[in-house]
C-alpha cells in the first residue's frame, strides 16, 4: 500500500492469438491511485497501468507488422464465460487476465483483437489519452447527450477534462466545476462556457442561472464520495446522473431538500473499442486535448508521483514512460 516497485524481470511471452507490446507511454489513471492506497489487488506479480500507447514487437497473428503504433483496449476476456459467448466481453467472469501485466512495465501483452492502429499524425505520447478519453465518450453516449445539452462537470481532473473534450465535441453546452484554478483554466481551454470554484461558490444556483431547468446531464469526475451527492443536486429534473469517478468510501445518496427529483444514475466500466477508435479520431482532430498531460515520469520515480498525484500537487494527467531513464 502506497509503494510501487521496480524490479527486473523476464519479459511475458505472447500467446498464438498474441502481440508482444513495448510500451511506450501509460497513463496514470485515477483508478490506479485509488489500487496505490488502499493496496487493493497488489502483489509482486502484479503490474498496473492500461491508458497505453505502444509499439509491436510481435504479433503472432501476423496482423500487425514489428514496429505498427498501437494502443490496446485494455479487456483481456476469456471468451467462454456467460458475458463473452453473449457479447459482452467487458463484463467477462473468467480467469484469463488476471496474472497479465499492464503499461507499467517495459514490455506486455496482448491479444491482438485488442489493438488499434495509431495514426501518422497522431504522436505517441498523444495516443496514451485514447483509453481515458475513450471512457467519457462512453459516458457521454451512454447518457445520450445531444448537440445543445447543457451539461455539468463535477471535478476537472484528468478523467473530467476528456469528459468535457467530449461533450464539446458532441456539441454540448459545458458548465466545469473544480476547487483548482490551473484545472479550471484547462476547462475553459477545452471549451467550458462557464467554470467555476464548487467550494467557493453553490453550484446548484450559479447552474440554474445559466438555465432554469438546471443541467440536463451531471456528470461527477472527482471520484470524492461526497461530490456524488453534489451531481444529484446540480442535475435538472429528467436528468441523467453519469458517475465516472471511482469513491473508495461509501456515498450517500439523497433526493435534494425542494422537490423530489425524478432521474436516472448510471456509471460505466470502462471505453469501448469503438469509443477508443472515436477517441483517436477526437485527439487527431483537436490538438488541445493533449494539455491535459502535464508531465512524463520513468518507471523509477512512479511511486513518487503517485505520491504527489493523492496529495494534490501532482499535476493533472502523468504518463510513466518505461523507457526513459531516471535523471
Amino acid at each position: 500500500m502506497g509503494t510501487f516497485e521496480v524490479r527486473e524481470v523476464e519479459p511475458q511471452q505472447p500467446g498464438d492469438a498474441d502481440a508482444l507490446l513495448e510500451v511506450r507511454y501509460c497513463g496514470v489513471c485515477g483508478s490506479d491511485l485509488s489500487l496505490f492506497k488502499t493496496g487493493i489487488l497488489s502483489g509482486p506479480d502484479k503490474v498496473m497501468g492500461h491508458e497505453i500507447s505502444a509499439v509491436v514487437v510481435e504479433d503472432r497473428t501476423g496482423r500487425f507488422e514489428p514496429g505498427a503504433r498501437v494502443v490496446p483496449w485494455p479487456w483481456r476476456p476469456c471468451g467462454v464465460c456467460m458475458w463473452c459467448t453473449e457479447g459482452r466481453p467487458m463484463f467477462c467472469t473468467g480467469e484469463i487476465g488476471g496474472e497479465q501485466w499492464g503499461g507499467y512495465a517495459e514490455f506486455s501483452v496482448y491479444p491482438t483483437e485488442n489493438l488499434l492502429l495509431i495514426p501518422d499524425e497522431l504522436d505517441d505520447r498523444t495516443a496514451a489519452l485514447a483509453e481515458p478519453l475513450g471512457v467519457g465518450l462512453r459516458g457521454v453516449r451512454i447518457a445520450g447527450v445531444q448537440e445543445g445539452d447543457l451539461c455539468f462537470v463535477g471535478g476537472l481532473g484528468s478523467i473530467g477534462l476528456l469528459a468535457v473534450a467530449a461533450l464539446v465535441d458532441t456539441g454540448a453546452r459545458v458548465i466545469g466545476a473544480d476547487p483548482r484554478e490551473e484545472r479550471r483554466a484547462l476547462g475553459e481551454k477545452l471549451g467550458c462556457e462557464l467554470v467555476f470554484d464548487p467550494v467557493a461558490e453553490d453550484p446548484w444556483w450559479k447552474t440554474l442561472a445559466v438555465d432554469p431547468h438546471g443541467p440536463k446531464f451531471s456528470f461527477e469526475c472527482s471520484g470524492v464520495a461526497s461530490a456524488v451527492q453534489q451531481a444529484i443536486n446540480v442535475c435538472g429534473q429528467l436528468g441523467t446522473v453519469v458517475l465516472l469517478g471511482m469513491p473508495i468510501e461509501p456515498a450517500t445518496i439523497f433526493t435534494p431538500v425542494i422537490g423530489v427529483k425524478e432521474q436516472r444514475i448510471l456509471s460505466i466500466s470502462g471505453p469501448t473499442q469503438e469509443t477508443m477508435r472515436e477517441a483517436i479520431d477526437i485527439l487527431g482532430r483537436r490538438p488541445e486535448v493533449a494539455s491535459v498531460i502535464t508531465s512524463t515520469v520513468p518507471l523509477e520515480d512512479a511511486e513518487r508521483a503517485m505520491h504527489d498525484l493523492v496529495e494534490g500537487h501532482g499535476g493533472i494527467k502523468v504518463l510513466v514512460e518505461p523507457g526513459a531513464v531516471a535523471a
